[in-house]
């Protein structure tokens, strides 16, 4: 057994060797270190301090409810735990009670209302989610050969849009539109100024020009 222990071997056991926790032969290494150790033996010390200050502190007795309180919690979770699982075992099996009793008594009720033969029920329903299944596709049928001629329609005037900004620049880019947008945006900013004293005197020309 190694003798020559570190700080960080001896200072997690410092508290089990003040306590007499320690093997003899690991207290032996523990105290050669402490001989030689400074630090260790001020923690040791410190150690010994608080343990003095805590058998200072006085000595409370606990309620006497404490104790059942404390057992009833504890149980009382216990307890529910098992009423619950109880519970859903209890109610599992009067579930597959029910439905045997059901599946046995299936035939005469079917008989007595007027259904048909249980056992015909599943291709019943098979015939009935086909049937579903062909419904819905002759509807989408129908609505796609109502819907597409409109579709084409409007993608082909959705084309012809397009063409119309393209047009629109072309014209443009010739000199009689240039000119025809200079006049207007000349004539729009003298309306503009002409107009502007009507906001705020009431015989300005520009209201003059909005009460014709």
């Amino acid at each position: 057994m190694k003798t020559n222990l570190t700080c960080e071997t001896c200072e997690p056991e410092l508290t089990a060797y003040r306590d007499g926790m320690l093997h003899p032969a690991v207290a032996r290494a523990m105290e050669a270190h402490l001989a030689t150790c400074d630090s260790c033996r001020a923690r040791l010390h410190a150690y010994d301090v608080i343990a003095v200050r805590l058998a200072e502190l006085p000595t409370i007795e606990a309620p006497a409810w404490l104790e059942a309180r404390v057992l009833g919690a504890v149980t009382g979770r216990t307890r529910a735990k098992r009423i619950f699982s109880r519970g859903l075992a209890m109610a599992g099996a009067l579930c597959f009670a029910l439905s045997i009793g059901l599946f046995a008594a299936l035939p005469g009720l079917a008989h007595q209302w007027g259904l048909p033969d249980p056992a015909t029920w599943p291709l019943v329903a098979a015939r009935g989610v086909l049937d579903g299944i062909v419904a819905l596709t002759r509807g989408a049928a129908v609505e796609a050969t109502f819907w597409e001629p409109i579709a084409r329609r409007l993608w082909s005037a959705l084309q012809t849009l397009e063409a119309v900004p393209r047009a629109l620049w072309i014209t443009l880019q010739t000199p009689q539109a240039q000119g025809a947008l200079a006049v207007a945006f000349t004539l729009g900013i003298a309306l503009y100024f002409v107009l502007r004293p009507s906001r705020t005197r009431e015989g300005g020309v520009g209201h003059a020009c909005l009460s014709l």
